[in-house]
């Protein structure tokens, strides 16, 4: 199988899907992740937080570990539009790559980049049977309208790999200190419970093929 994870963010993909990718690679399938932004930001007041070599840098360095390919787009962090410049770009990538099924952000996130990026990447998979949505992760996750666990994947043996790919986001780990990774671990274990898995991450459906 040819799997596609998009993200708005470096980080966002490993965040909600990091156990899932080391899991499809560990069974022998193709992963692709797809990153719109180089993800450098700044604060409200300007002040630079992650410079553009710095997130480049830890991005390629998480995905070695998760042992997949990365492709790094170049639209504004803060504003990726849902254009169809974004759409071309997805699909581009759906069709080179033979993608079975895809995952992306929440329609339901916070987070305006992580929005347009579902809808680009919905529009773009318009062809495909399968496309899931990640978990929002705080603060994506204070919504009005709730996530909707319905997909659940046993990551117990590739936790330590998803953690270790957050922490290769040096920036960011520095930036939330060891309560990140606590939060993170502390989610597996609740949807894991959910599951009656010891670690779990889950998705929520836009749709799915019931291959038989």
């Amino acid at each position: 199988m040819n799997y596609l994870f998009v993200g708005a963010h470096l980080d966002d993909i490993e965040l909600a899907a990091g156990g899932t990718i080391a899991k499809m690679r560990a069974a022998g399938h193709n992963v692709y992740m797809l990153v719109l932004s180089k993800s450098d930001y700044t604060d409200v007041n300007g002040n630079s937080l992650r410079t553009v070599d710095i997130a480049l840098r830890e991005g390629y360095k998480a995905a070695r570990i998760l042992d997949c390919d990365l492709e790094i787009l170049d639209y504004p962090t803060k504003d990726i539009p849902y254009h169809s410049n974004v759409v071309s770009d997805i699909e581009r990538v759906i069709k080179n790559k033979n993608i079975d099924a895809v995952f992306t952000h929440n329609i339901h996130d916070t987070h305006q980049a992580h929005i347009n990026t579902a809808y680009s990447t919905i529009s773009a998979a318009r062809l495909l049977n399968t496309i899931y949505f990640y978990e929002p992760i705080y603060p994506s996750g204070r919504a009005p309208e709730p996530f909707n666990p319905q997909v659940y994947v046993d990551i117990s043996n590739f936790i330590d790999k998803k953690l270790d790919a957050l922490k290769a986001h040096k920036s960011q780990y520095e930036k939330y200190k060891d309560e990140w990774i606590e939060a993170v671990k502390a989610r597996a274990i609740m949807r894991g419970f959910d599951s009656r898995f010891k670690y779990a991450e889950c998705f929520e459906l836009c749709r799915m093929e019931l291959k038989i």
